[in-house]
């Protein structure tokens, strides 16, 4: 610890940390909204809160010093990336029309793809002093492709290639499809860090983590220079855990789901997937996103996504609503390692007569052929491309608007 953070006030999130020396915490949006956000906190407090509030906020990223600060990576997505547009929206589109100026050539779809990866570029920069400072260990940002290619591994490995030539600090976010397997080999094999995300079940991990294996021999036998180079397979809790094919098989099974019940599925996955890689002793490390605080017990909220996962050697990656309703919400939260701490029996017995949790469970409750097809993911990919989308259409108003005013 830096003398500036030992004069900072302890949040919840250093409690969190403290059950772990391999727990990691990132910042689930662009960098670039993080003051905006701060500010907007602290305006909704009692004043006489605000002043601790301040440094609770600067010790999690302070843009002054940012190697300093609590935040180690950074994952973002189109919708991630479509509201750091909505947050400045004249920045960008004084820059859409200066990039068509200088790109005449470019269609909305172009130049909505160029404005895709300048906020990327942007809010890497920002967190490469992370990077630069822990000898290239931490400081990363993670970046998707294009949501369209889901299921398009070339055009996943094009676009991924473009994303990581915009600074050395960016892994590329690969969905858990069966073709988003096969990028991820290509792209290990080339050095390149990645973060397979849109996964949700046991089978999508372990076949995320078997490419990454097959990619680093690949590197390696090659001479592939790894420095700077991680992995990070991303597990998207509450998504999975809200899917309506959930409660339908709950129901055929006679079981009517509580919000208890859900939670405590979601946190089971992590917790066999954490073993698995453990186990197997993968390079890759898990990361849990798509956290909810809750369930109620006994008149208090409580946050099982946090507390039964905490003393995990594993990635949490918090966005500005959620970190919100900790610093307001459950600041009083303390935690102790559980991650290895076993559900209630009767609790997994109920849950293992229900054919999606099973699926998403069992090391081999699903073949790689039947990723495509899973429920969250679908419904992911639709939110994902109507993100992008809007960037896009962002980018045509915005040459629309230039153009009108040009005339």
């Amino acid at each position: 610890m830096t003398g500036s953070e030992s004069r900072l006030p302890e949040t919840i999130l250093d409690r969190l940390r403290t059950t772990s020396s391999g727990l990691e915490i990132w910042w689930d949006s662009s960098p670039l909204v993080y003051p905006g956000w701060s500010q907007k906190l602290v305006a909704s407090v009692p004043e006489s809160q605000q002043e601790t509030l301040v440094a609770q906020l600067r010790r999690l990223y302070d843009p002054d010093h940012p190697a300093e600060t609590l935040f180690t990576g950074v994952t973002t997505n189109p919708p991630l990336s479509y509201q750091a547009i909505q947050d400045d929206p004249a920045r960008w589109s004084a820059w859409v029309r200066e990039h068509e100026l200088a790109h005449p050539d470019q269609d909305a779809t172009g130049v909505g793809w160029a404005l895709y990866k300048e906020i990327v570029r942007r809010g890497a920069e920002l967190f490469r002093p992370v990077y630069e400072a822990s000898d290239y260990a931490y400081g990363h940002l993670s970046a998707q492709v294009n949501p369209h290619t889901f299921f398009d591994a070339e055009a996943m490995l094009s676009q991924a290639l473009e994303l990581r030539a915009l600074g050395p600090n960016i892994a590329i976010k690969i969905p858990g499809t069966l073709e988003g397997m096969l990028a991820i080999v290509k792209l290990t094999a080339l050095g390149v860090s990645t973060n397979c995300t849109a996964a949700y079940t046991v089978p999508q991990f372990i076949a995320a983590a078997d490419a990454v294996q097959a990619g680093l021999l690949e590197a390696r036998a090659n001479g592939v220079d790894l420095t700077g180079w991680r992995s990070v397979v991303t597990y998207m809790s509450a998504r999975w855990e809200g899917a309506a094919e959930f409660e339908q098989q709950a129901a055929v099974q006679g079981l009517a789901l509580s919000p208890e019940d859900r939670r405590w599925a979601g946190v089971a996955i992590f917790k066999q997937a954490y073993r698995v890689f453990r186990q197997r002793a993968y390079p890759s490390k898990m990361l849990i996103c798509s956290l909810r605080l809750g369930p109620v017990v006994d008149g208090a909220t409580r946050c099982w996504h946090l507390e039964e996962t905490a003393g995990a050697r594993a990635v949490f990656t918090l966005p500005p609503s959620f970190l919100t309703e900790l610093f307001t919400k459950v600041e009083h939260l303390a935690f102790e390692p559980r991650i290895r701490r076993d559900l209630p029996a009767d609790v997994m017995e109920r849950l293992q007569r229900i054919p999606y949790f099973n699926a998403a469970y069992q090391p081999d409750g699903l073949a790689p052929r039947e990723f495509n097809d899973l429920p969250p993911l679908l419904a992911t990919w639709k939110e994902f491309r109507e993100a992008m989308d809007k960037i896009v259409a962002f980018a045509a108003g915005a040459m629309s608007a230039g153009a009108s005013a040009g005339g």
